[in-house]
């Protein structure tokens, strides 16, 4: 079957991505909880009958990989011919066939053209909390997935258009907030409904031949664009590794190890050498590793490409299974973002060497915070899933990005009013942190400080850090970004840091958690940096005089660049050290 012309085909691939956000944007208008509604943790996508993923409209690509196989794993359960018009599909357990941790559910439903199955739309959305032994269903100390919460093979949530309310009921049952996940649900299954008539649509005004040509065009064009962008890479083998510095029970260094071998237009990613998975929660599936490669590829070949499964064939991922990367039931899953964000680190470090001009240095990843408790004004028990950006790492012409979530993780945080509106919670201090960016030429992000007061009963608090240890890493000479850290009551006489890990705090009504998140690494030589830059980070609160002086060897005084002093420090800052 010949594809249509150039012009049809492109329409048809813009329909169907604007199809995807369409679902997004539904999903997110008609959400009920701040994880959905001001945070925007959820994806959509649309998938040819093969299941083949042909748009996606996301707001974190570790979602890319949550739907991978998403159709094979719904077909082998529910074969084509037992599909119909209306049916919705929802599951969530990573390991056989939804999500990459229990708090992503995903709905799947069928699309008919003519009485014919043509393809499928998806909505993932992360719930903040589907059950299990911690509120929010997400905590790094889980030692085994059946302590995470629900778990939900593909079932029928829906048939031929009318709810399940026996399935609905058995998610309500399990979740501490049974009146956001009513909501959330439902927001999910609007979304769906937005994508099967627009999917429909596109098809009575094509025709099944021309979209389903169109739809094979597209893909075979996103891998040749990115066989293409491969192929300007320099042919090699490239290797890194570093270290997570917790892993969920207890603080160990956790290897990450990859080769990146690049030939011809294609790319292969060996992770041998990662170390075995691990005891606590910071494992990941396959799916979530893939996603982060996809999304490394897509970064450092082209950022345009089209998000599709086309361009996932010229990408080659080999995980040994029973690694921290590529886990084995019944492992803990459930915080396995911080793991993704180190990747994405490993990935881009080993590509430094390849084309430095197009990664980043080590970034700050995101610190998880839940707050939990009864909130008195409804007298209802609340579930606050807080994320916390750090400071992305400097590019080799770019400085970092300050408090932004980076790699394949990058919803968005709650805005203040929404958390002091939805939660009995206030918010005290929300700032950047002088000084946490590493230095550079290029300078890394800075880090966030937020001071979060809980009120209401009961209140508990669960806390999730990455890099509190061993702070990201420059790149050509760059320096390390700032550590991230706990305090409970800070700036008070009862001031105590906390570990990187913790669940279920009990504290006292008023207490006030502060969350430091790590900063960004610079790229390239500190000394290197334009002086005007390093007075207009001064001015700005960014950069102190002290570190000025000492990491950059810039003097200002009087609100000013002292010249001559600034080039007799950097001179001397330049010479070989004594053997002394």
């Amino acid at each position: 079957m010949a594809a249509p012309d150039l012009l049809t085909t492109e329409v048809i691939a813009h329909r169907l991505h604007s199809t995807a956000e369409e679902m997004l944007a539904t999903l997110v208008k008609t959400a009920y909880s701040p994880n959905i509604k001001e945070r925007r943790d959820c994806s959509t996508a649309i998938f040819d009958a093969a299941g083949d993923a042909l748009a996606l409209g996301t707001s974190s690509p570790i979602h890319f990989g949550s739907m991978l196989g998403m159709v094979d794993n719904l077909t082998r359960r529910y074969p084509p011919h037992e599909l119909r018009p209306g049916d919705v599909f929802l599951t969530n357990d990573p390991y056989i066939g939804g999500g990459s941790h229990l708090p992503d559910l995903t709905a799947t439903s069928p699309v008919f053209h003519e009485d014919r199955l043509v393809g499928f739309v998806a909505s993932l959305a992360h719930h903040s909390d589907v059950g299990g032994r911690v509120a929010g269903s997400e905590s790094a100390d889980c030692t085994s997935i059946f302590q995470e919460g629900l778990r939900i093979p593909p079932v029928r949530l829906a048939r031929r258009g009318v709810l399940s309310e026996d399935v609905l009921a058995l998610v309500l049952l399990n979740s501490r907030t049974p009146d956001e996940r009513t909501g959330d649900v439902k927001a999910q299954l609007a979304a769906n409904a937005v994508g099967t008539r627009r999917v429909q649509e596109t098809f009575d005004r094509f025709g099944a031949d021309s979209v389903h040509a169109a739809a094979r065009a597209l893909l075979d064009y996103s891998e040749a664009r990115t066989r293409a962008a491969i192929a300007r890479m320099p042919d090699g083998c490239y290797e890194n590794e570093l270290f997570l510095d917790h892993d969920g029970v207890r603080e160990a260094a956790v290897r990450l190890k990859v080769t990146v071998r690049i030939g011809g237009d294609g790319i292969e990613f060996d992770f041998a050498g990662t170390d075995p998975q691990v005891a606590g929660a910071r494992n990941c599936v396959l799916n979530a590793t893939e996603a982060s490669v996809y999304q490394a590829v897509k970064v450092v070949a082209d950022p345009d490409l089209p998000p599709n499964a086309g361009y996932f064939r010229a990408v080659e991922v080999r995980v040994p299974p029973g690694s921290v990367l590529n886990c084995r039931p019944p492992a803990a899953v459930g915080d396995r973002s911080p793991t993704t964000n180190m990747l994405g680190d490993l990935l881009h470090g080993a590509l430094f060497e390849a084309v430095p001009e197009r990664v980043m240095a080590g970034c700050g990843p995101r610190q998880g915070i839940i707050f939990s408790g009864v909130d008195p004004r409804r007298g209802e028990y609340f579930v606050d899933y807080e994320i916390f950006a750090g400071g992305s790492g400097a590019l080799f012409d770019l400085d970092g990005k300050d408090a932004v979530r980076v790699h394949a993780t990058i919803a968005n945080s709650t805005p203040a009013e929404a958390t002091e509106q939805e939660f009995p919670l206030v918010v005290e201090r929300s700032e950047l942190v002088p000084d946490s960016g590493g230095a550079g030429k290029l300078r890394g992000g800075l880090a966030m400080r937020t001071d979060i007061a809980m009120w209401g009963a009961e209140p508990k608090v669960s806390g999730r850090g990455m890099r509190q240890m061993a702070p990201a890493e420059g790149l050509n000479g760059g320096g390390p970004g700032a550590s991230g850290r706990f305090l409970l009551d800070p700036g008070g006489d009862g001031e105590r840091g906390l570990p990187g890990v913790f669940s279920e705090l009990p504290v006292r009504p008023g207490t006030t958690i502060r969350v430091e998140t790590p900063g960004g690494a610079g790229f390239g030589d500190p000394l290197e940096r334009d002086p005007a830059l390093v007075l207009a980070d001064v001015r700005a609160g960014k950069v102190s005089r002290r570190a000025a002086r000492e990491r950059y060897g810039v003097i200002v005084e009087n609100d000013r660049v002292d010249p001559a002093r600034t080039e007799e420090r950097r001179h001397l800052a330049r010479e070989p050290r004594s053997p002394g």
